[in-house]
C-alpha cells in the first residue's frame, strides 16, 4: 500500500526544536566530527568521533561527558553488546574495548598500524567482526573475527581478492552476515554475504557509486545505502536475504551514511546535506524529517525504540527525537482539570483536509495516541509520553491522505477509546 504522509500543523513551543523538525539539538560540548552513536538503554549512550573523542551520557543526552583522550586517532565505528561491553575501532589500527559501559577504555590486542578500520560489529557477547582497509599498499582482503570477547582476533579472507576493502559489516546471527566493500583498482563496489560465520563470502550485488552501510532487521529484510548518481539509487532494499535488491530511493546526489530500523516497517536514514529521512512501510517510501544546520552531515543514527533516537554528525552535532522524528506539539486548551479520561470526536468530521483532536486526562499519566488506517495498520504515533493532567488539542492535515476512513486510538492507564474519522476530498 502506498505510504501517505501525515503532516502535523502544530506550533513549536521549544526554542531547542529545529524549524519543521521533530529533532532536538543536544549540547555535545565539542566541535569535533562524530562518527557513530549507540545506546545501552534509553539513558546511557556513547558516541565516538575524530581525534579519539568518546562521549558518554547517562541521562538520555541531556549532558554528555567526554572521556579522557589517550589516542588521537579518528574513531569510526562503535558496537555495544548486551553485557554492556563496548568496542570501537578507527584509523591506524586503533581498536578499544570497554567493560564498564563506556566509562573506561583499553586497547585490544588487535594492533595493525597500517589498517584503517571502518566497521565493527558484534553478534553477541563473544563473537565480533571488524574490517577496513590497509592504506600502506591498498591490500586488505581480510576481516578480523573474535570468538572470545575481543581477547584475540583471527583473520578471515574476503572474496579472495588481493585488492579489497570493507566499509560496513552486519550480522543477524553467528552464521549469517553481510558486508559492503570494494576493489579500488576496478572501481567496483559490492555487497557480500556469508552463511558460515565469515569463513566464505559470496558477492550478491555490485555497482558504482559505492555503498556506505548495510542493515538487516531479520534474515530476509535488509537495506543498503550509499552514494548516488542519476542512475544509481541511494537506498535499496531486499526481502529475500540479499538475493535481489530493489531500488526504493532514486539517485538524487544525496549520500546516506547510516540506516537504522526498529522493525520491518519503521526506519531512519541519515546522511549528507543535513538529511534525516524516515519510512513507515519498510523503505518503500521515505520522508524528509530535517532541514537543519547548513553544511552539517549526519554520520550515524540509532533508536532505542520506535520513538526515541539520536543522530550524530559533523561539528559535534547531536540530535535527539522522542517522537520518531515527527514534528509534534500539544496545546493545553484549558486550565480546568477534567474529572475523567476522554477522547473527543475529531472536528470537523468528515473533514477536508484539516481536523482537530482533543483529549483529556485527570492526573499525570502515560498517554498513547495513535492513528490507524482502515486495514488496522498503524500510520502515526501522535503521543507516546507522560502528560500532566489537563485538556489537550492536536491539529493535523490530511492533505496527502486519500479519501477514506481512519481511526484514532487513545490509551492512558486503564482507559482506551477509539474514534472513527472520515476524510472526504
Amino acid at each position: 500500500m502506498k505510504l501517505f504522509k501525515i503532516i502535523l500543523l502544530l506550533t513549536l513551543c521549544s526554542s531547542n526544536l529545529f524549524s519543521q523538525s521533530g529533532w532536538i539539538h543536544q549540547n555535545s560540548g565539542i566541535t569535533t566530527k562524530l562518527n557513530s552513536v549507540k545506546f545501552i538503554n534509553s539513558n546511557t549512550g556513547i558516541c565516538v568521533g575524530n581525534y579519539g573523542v568518546i562521549l558518554r551520557t547517562t541521562n538520555g543526552g541531556v549532558n554528555w561527558t567526554q572521556k579522557s583522550i589517550v589516542y588521537e586517532n579518528n574513531l569510526k565505528s562503535l558496537a555495544i553488546t548486551s553485557a554492556n561491553i563496548g568496542y570501537t575501532v578507527g584509523d591506524s589500527g586503533l581498536a578499544l574495548k570497554s567493560t564498564d559501559g563506556g566509562i573506561t577504555w583499553t586497547r585490544m590486542s588487535l594492533v595493525k598500524p597500517y589498517y584503517f578500520f571502518s566497521s565493527v560489529f558484534f553478534v553477541n557477547d563473544s563473537i565480533g567482526y571488524t574490517g577496513g582497509v590497509e592504506y600502506h599498499d591498498m591490500k586488505f582482503n581480510k576481516i578480523f573475527k573474535t570468538t572470545n570477547n575481543g581477547s584475540s582476533w583471527d583473520s578471515v579472507e574476503v572474496n579472495g581478492s588481493a585488492f579489497s576493502y570493507v566499509k560496513s559489516l552486519f550480522f543477524i546471527n553467528s552464521s549469517l552476515g553481510w558486508l559492503t566493500g570494494g576493489i579500488p583498482l576496478l572501481s567496483t563496489e559490492y555487497v557480500s554475504r556469508t552463511v558460515n560465520g565469515g569463513l566464505n563470502w559470496s558477492i550478491q550485488y555490485n555497482r558504482q557509486p559505492p555503498f556506505n552501510t548495510v542493515y538487516f532487521i531479520d534474515s530476509l529484510n535488509g537495506w543498503l545505502s550509499g552514494q548516488s548518481s542519476a542512475a544509481a539509487p541511494t537506498i535499496l532494499r531486499t526481502t529475500n536475504s540479499g538475493d535481489n535488491w530493489i531500488s526504493e530511493f532514486p539517485g538524487t546526489g544525496y549520500i546516506i551514511n547510516s540506516i537504522y530500523f526498529t522493525d520491518k516497517r519503521n526506519g531512519w536514514a541519515a546522511g549528507e546535506n543535513r538529511i534525516i529521512q524516515s519510512t513507515t512501510n519498510g523503505g518503500i517510501n521515505w520522508i524528509n524529517q530535517t532541514a537543519t544546520q547548513p553544511g552539517i552531515n549526519y554520520n550515524s543514527v540509532y533508536f532505542t525504540d520506535s520513538l526515541t533516537g539520536w543522530a550524530v554528525g559533523d561539528s559535534g552535532t547531536i540530535l535527539k527525537t522522542t517522537t520518531g522524528g515527527v514534528l509534534t506539539n500539544f496545546t493545553n486548551t484549558s486550565s480546568e482539570i477534567p474529572d475523567k479520561y476522554f477522547l473527543s470526536q475529531n472536528y470537523p468530521n468528515p473533514f477536508n483536509p484539516v481536523t482537530n483532536l482533543e483529549f483529556g486526562i485527570p492526573e499525570l499519566e502515560f498517554v498513547s495516541l495513535k492513528i490507524f488506517d482502515v486495514l488496522g495498520n498503524e500510520v502515526s504515533t501522535l503521543v507516546n509520553e507522560n502528560k500532566p493532567p489537563g485538556r489537550y488539542e492536536v491539529t493535523f492535515n490530511g492533505a496527502d491522505f486519500p479519501s477514506g476512513v481512519y481511526f484514532v486510538r487513545m490509551e492512558s492507564g486503564d482507559f482506551m477509546d477509539v474514534k472513527r474519522m472520515v476524510l472526504i476530498k
